[in-house]
Formats: C-alpha cells, structure tokens, sequence
C-alpha cells in the first residue's frame, strides 16, 4: 500500500472535525507524517465551514459534538458532495449510531481509542477507491463539483486539471454566466498556490480613472483622495492567484502597463519611481473572442501572446443539452429540492431554451421553479421565466390572474421587456457589457447591476 508521500500526485485533503483538541493534534500528527494535508475543525458547524472553503477529499469527524454534531454535517455534506468519503470516529457505546450515520452518508467507522495502522487503512482505502471512481467521472480533482457530463465538459475537465499544477498563464473563453471566475477558482484550489489567496476583480467594471491605482497601488498623496498608500490587487495576490475578469474591458493606456507588468514580474504603484516585485498567478477571461479583437486592434496583440499561455474555451449551455439535464439535477439537490422531481413536459421547456445567461440563468430558474411547485413536482409552467402562467384572452393579451395586483403584473411585464432588451443589447454587442451599456445609453455600473439582479452577469 502506497502512502501519500509516495504519489505523484498532489496530497489528498484530510478534515478533521472533533471537539477534543488533543485527539485533533494527535491526528493531524499522524495524517501530516503520512504526507496528507490537513485541516482541522472543533465542531460540526465549523467543519461545514471549512469544508466549503478548503475542498477535502475525505473527513474524518467524531459524533457528539457541540453546535452541530457528526450526523447532521454529514447530512450536509452529502448534499454538496455525495460522492464524499467519511469516517466516523466513535466510542464502544457508540456503535449503533455509527452505523447509523454509515446509513447517512459514512463511508466507514473506527471504535476509540483506535490503533493508528487500522485508521490509517482505512483512510488509503478510501482515497484509493475514491480516486478510482472519480477517474470515470468528469472532477476536477480536490472535491470541486464537476462541470458537467457531456465529452465538451470531460474534456474541459481534464485540460483544466492538467494545466492547474503549472505556473502557465491560462485565458478563460466562453458566454456570460458559464462559469469563468468558478474554474479560475478551480484551477487555483488545484494549484500549488491553492493556500494563498483568490483575488478577482471584474476589469469592466473598474472605473478608467482608478484602474491603475487599484490594480497596481499607489502611494499616498499621488492624487487628490489618496489619504493613505494602497498595495494594489497584485500586491494583494502575494503568493496566491489574481483573477482578471473581462479583461478585453481594460482602456488601451491599462493595457500597456499591464503588459509590462506581466513581462517583468513587477509593478510601480502610483506616486512611486521604483517597481516592486509581485509573486502570483495571473488568470484572465472575457467573454469576447481576445484573438479576434487582437487581430481588428481593438486588443494588444502582445498582450494577448503574453496572457494565452493555455486557452479554456467554456462552451455556452446551449450546446450542451445533456448538461443542462444534469445541472437541473444538482441545482435541484442544491436548493434543497431532495423532494422535487421534474416532469418531462418541464424538461423539454429547459431543453428548447437558449440560456443566454447560460448556468447562472439556469440556476436562478430551477429555485424559482421549487418555490413556484412546493418543493413538489415541477410542471412546464414553473419553468416557463417570466411568461404568463394563466392563459391569454383574444389576441393575445395576458389573462390578468385574481390573485396578483395591477402593480406586480405591471413590474413583472416590465422586468420581462428590460431582460428581452438587455439581451439583445449584449448579443449585438457580442458579449461585450461595455459596449452594451453604450447601446442602451446607461452607464456601466447601471448595466452591472442590472444583469446581476436579473441573473445575467
């Protein structure tokens, strides 16, 4: 049996939840000489927390504890994660609840005090079979949900999963909402990088004026309102990933200096004359084709060779109808819907859709559809977004319903008219919300907030 220090592989994650400080140490011990990485956590709530925010690949959690005890964050668990190995860690006494919990979600149990060879055992087991099982399915690999499970998604999969563990400059392509920053934060959890700080900033929405200061830093008093020096977001990367958004949003003069800043692995914080170094990983995507408006001058072409180290183009949900199956699934189960099922008639409504806003449409439209049913079963008519749900009278104008107010249905038709021109605005503009903005005559950060409130960013 191979320990972790002898794989190739990145080691595997290991969440210790238990409420003894002394067993945690203990263990930690144990996993850390095993070459594992490991954190630890004292309660059940806290152990949830961390299991959000640091992804293990297995959890080792007692039974009682205090807040939250080991049952109920399995039970939590397994509705993020199903595929999750645990084991619990539980007293003589203790062993009918075990199996219990082994009912609930466990993978395995170990009686306390345990022998150290036996949990060890059982640990390499399960990371093994977990590891086997995985190798078919379309993860990326340190507990991230997959991306879908049609050839399009495997195969993004696995290209962003192989260029992770390099310093590779890698540019993110595809629609609004198909979930460009959720890879960027993919590829950096599976990165050597993956303990230092995620830092996004959106470049569209970054005023011209300010963009330098706050990607670069400045000093204080290098312009009227700098009362204190900033760092700047680079700087703030220090040993993580830095996250660029929409860069085909950056003005031209940003562009310059962004490029110099990438060549030369500093920056030179406003007000200041000599450059100081930074250490992080710089990620960017736009939802325009870069190498296009590279080619038509509407972005540095040096620019683009510096930050196209590898490409991952996300392809947009309408091309992936098996996805969209699948995603409605996990949505469902995310949202608390374990009840819910879908008929075949709301279905083939999600299937003829186009989702311009692509998964975080689809998000927004599956908890807007278990509201609408009760959490029961969900008919075509839940799903239908803003469309009338009650009929139409002749020539067809909406039936007005005599459970809604002229007020709400007034607000709804006017959301479901400003979404149908916002739309339109960004398909003319190509995916560029800038130049979107300027069709509608609104400014950018009205623009901004209007695509987030109707789940279009």
């Amino acid at each position: 049996m191979t320990s972790a220090k002898e794989n190739l592989r990145p080691p595997a994650r290991i969440l210790i939840v238990d409420d003894e400080e002394d067993l945690r140490w203990v263990l930690k011990g144990l996993f850390r000489r095993e070459g594992y990485e490991v954190r630890e956590a004292g309660d059940g709530e806290e152990g949830f927390k961390a299991a959000m925010d640091w992804p293990p690949d297995l959890v080792i959690t007692d039974i009682r504890m205090p807040k939250c005890d080991g049952l109920e964050l399995l039970e939590r668990l397994r509705e993020r994660r199903p595929a999750l190995p645990a084991v619990v860690l539980t007293a003589v006494d203790q062993v009918d609840t075990a199996v219990s919990a082994m009912k609930g979600g466990a993978s395995d149990y170990v009686v306390k005090p345990f022998d150290n060879s036996r949990l060890l055992s059982v640990v390499r087991n399960l990371l093994e079979e977990s590891g086997s099982r995985s190798s078919s399915l379309p993860l990326i690999r340190g507990g991230l949900p997959a991306l879908g499970v049609s050839k399009a998604a495997r195969s993004l999969a696995e290209d962003a999963a192989r260029v992770a563990p390099t310093e590779l400059s890698v540019l993110i392509q595809g629609e609004s909402g198909t979930g460009k920053e959720y890879l960027a934060r993919a590829i950096h959890a599976l990165s050597p990088r993956r303990d230092g700080p995620f830092t996004a900033v959106d470049c569209g929405a970054l005023p011209p004026s300010l963009a330098e200061s706050l990607l670069f830093g400045h000093k204080k008093g290098a312009f009227t309102g700098a009362d204190t020096d900033r760092k700047g977001l680079f700087l703030e990367a220090h040993g993580g990933t830095l996250f660029l958004d929409e860069i085909g949003n950056l003005p031209a003069e940003i562009q310059a200096k962004l490029l110099r800043a990438l060549q030369e692995k500093t920056v030179i914080p406003l007000g200041e004359s000599n450059p100081r170094p930074f250490d992080a990983r710089v990620l960017c995507a736009s939802n325009l084709d870069l190498s296009l408006a590279a080619r038509e001058g509407k972005f540095r072409l040096d620019l683009f060779h510096r930050i196209n180290g590898f490409t991952l183009g996300i392809p947009p949900l309408r091309e992936r109808p098996i996805d969209i199956r699948w995603f409605a699934g996990l949505f469902l189960l995310e949202e608390r819907g374990k009840k819910a099922r879908w008929t075949k008639k709301a279905m083939d409504v999600l299937l003829e859709r186009k989702w311009p806003g692509n998964l975080r449409e689809l998000r927004n439209t599956v908890a807007r559809a278990l509201l609408l049913s009760g959490g029961g079963t969900i008919q075509a008519e839940h799903v239908r977004g803003g469309e009338p749900l009650e009929g139409h009278l002749p020539g067809g104008t909406p039936a007005f319903p005599r459970d809604a107010s002229l007020t709400d249905r007034v607000r709804e038709a006017a959301e479901k008219l400003e979404r149908e021109w916002i739309l339109q605005a960004l398909d003319q503009a190509k995916g560029n919300k800038a130049e979107a903005a300027r069709i509608l005559k609104v400014d950018y950060t009205t623009l901004h907030r209007k695509l987030k409130r109707l789940g279009l960013d």
